[in-house]
């Protein structure tokens, strides 16, 4: 081996430039990167409460750990350290979920995970294939007219409207169920006023009613009644309906 005898030099000036680019990709613990090569670890994705919803974004990971028996057809274990919390820049074409396994490489000082495949094309809403785009809100009302709004789409499971006549609309098709919300702010302005939210599935006074449903075209339709939702029926609502 070669005496370098400013090899000592150099990596304490690295760590007086940058202190923390080595202990980013120190051993996270479980699965401990070698060391040599790139170091790497395998993770599963946790919601820390603000998890992102589009890829380019640092997800925070648990390092992990495969376990089981080692035979054909065995499904494998996986030990968690629930303890540790690691910033993991994710790039690529798929946007991880809570629960999803990444293996995350040393990159330019800090950890990056790439995760690609087909791209779905649909969300399920309650066993029918809700389109991963904006979709359209119409409602029906007795005194001021039929209207409509756009549901803006997050890129995940949710669909939200802008404020409009003081109301705020939000359908989400997640674990394969479907909610729909009709949010009246009371008191104040839109978003920062009391909300009365009315719901689908829901139960009087704050339920509202799903009266129709396709899968092609994608179609929903909720139905307000005085016993249902008195708040919106007393405004004239009689139904909403969410087409493509």
């Amino acid at each position: 081996m070669t005496n370098d005898a400013l090899r000592s030099l150099r990596l304490r000036w690295d760590d007086l430039i940058d202190p923390a680019a080595n202990d980013r990709l120190r051993t996270p613990g479980l699965n401990a990167a070698p060391t040599t090569g790139t170091p790497r670890f395998l993770g599963r994705i946790l919601d820390g409460g603000d998890i992102p919803k589009s890829i380019g974004r640092v997800f925070l990971v648990n390092p992990a750990r495969l376990g089981g028996k080692e035979a054909e057809g065995v499904s494998a274990t996986v030990t968690v350290d629930a303890s540790r919390r690691i910033p993991v820049a994710v790039i690529g074409s798929v946007v991880p979920k809570a629960g999803d396994l990444i293996i995350a490489f040393g990159l330019a000082g800090r950890w990056v995970a790439s995760l690609h495949g087909q791209v779905a094309t649909t969300v399920d809403c309650s066993g029918c294939a809700a389109p991963r785009r904006n979709l359209i809100l119409t409602w029906t009302n007795n005194l001021v007219g039929t209207g409509s709004t756009a549901l803006i789409f997050n890129d995940l499971d949710e669909w939200t409207s802008g404020c409009i006549n003081q109301l705020v609309f939000r359908l989400v098709c997640r674990s394969g169920m479907t909610n729909f919300s009709a949010i009246y702010f009371s008191d104040g302005t839109c978003t920062t006023g009391q909300p009365i939210t009315c719901t689908a599935p829901g139960q009087p006074p704050l339920g509202l009613t799903i009266s129709q449903q396709s899968c092609t075209p994608f179609f929903l339709q909720y139905a307000v009644s005085a016993t249902g939702c008195a708040t919106l029926a007393a405004q004239g609502y009689s139904r909403f309906t969410i087409t493509q």
